[in-house]
């Protein structure tokens, strides 16, 4: 047995999980708000800060893969950002379980995982962030063009992982018309839903809890970095 699961109690992980958010045994980390608010608060600078503290020190221990329990719902594009590139940037190969919902930002930081699962429940939205700006500032067409740039980010994000999904692969789109089909989607419908066979079958996740190759968490997990 490994000395280092003798010398933690089980009040100190149930500890660890719930006030930390994160199982140093079994590198898991879970990804969520901030549980003492009022409401959800969605992705912020509490998520991304503990987040990326945790994912390093299971860094630290080794290599392995990490497995992490995603439940919340959209939020600020650089505090995401944040999450997903240090995602992208782990030495570690990375499944990420989406419980609920996969949603504006989360649904970004989702498609950093080398391994996407779904719930089997678990719906995903895609859209353009929003931008609140005062019309009185000077700034105002610098926001904009900022808020293009991160829009054309997302899609980019989105496409790159969907062109090795089913509907995209048989139609041979390369990332840029994968690129303009997301947005057109979008444009169609504002924010673009899709239960988990469709964000399958678009290339959005890699597979459903409990189906064939997901049967289980464990059996979900992945044991090679994407490249």
């Amino acid at each position: 047995m490994n000395p280092a699961r003798k010398s933690v109690s089980v009040e100190q992980l149930i500890s660890e999980i719930h006030n930390h958010h994160i199982n140093h045994l079994t590198r898991e980390i879970y990804l969520h708000g901030y549980v003492d608010a009022d409401e959800e608060p969605g992705v912020d600078y509490r998520m991304a800060t503990s987040f990326i503290k945790n994912l390093h020190i299971l860094g630290l221990q080794n290599s392995q893969n990490v497995l992490v329990h995603m439940h919340t719902i959209g939020g600020n594009w650089s505090d995401g950002m944040a999450i997903f590139n240090s995602i992208r940037l782990s030495s570690a190969p990375i499944t990420i379980v989406g419980y609920a919902q996969a949603s504006s930002m989360s649904g970004i930081v989702f498609q950093a995982a080398d391994k996407r699962v779904l719930m089997p429940d678990c719906e995903i939205m895609i859209h353009h962030g929003s931008l609140a700006l005062d019309d009185s500032t000077m700034a105002v067409k610098s926001a904009v063009d900022q808020n293009e740039k991160c829009c054309r980010r997302m899609l980019q994000i989105f496409a790159e992982r969907a062109v090795a999904g089913a509907y995209f692969k048989e139609r041979k789109y390369t990332v840029r018309k994968a690129m303009t089909f997301i947005d057109q989607k979008i444009k169609q419908n504002s924010d673009w839903y899709l239960m988990p066979e469709e964000a399958v079958y678009y290339g959005f996740a890699d597979g459903i809890l409990g189906e064939k190759g997901f049967e289980t968490v464990s059996k979900a997990r992945s044991g090679r970095k994407r490249k």
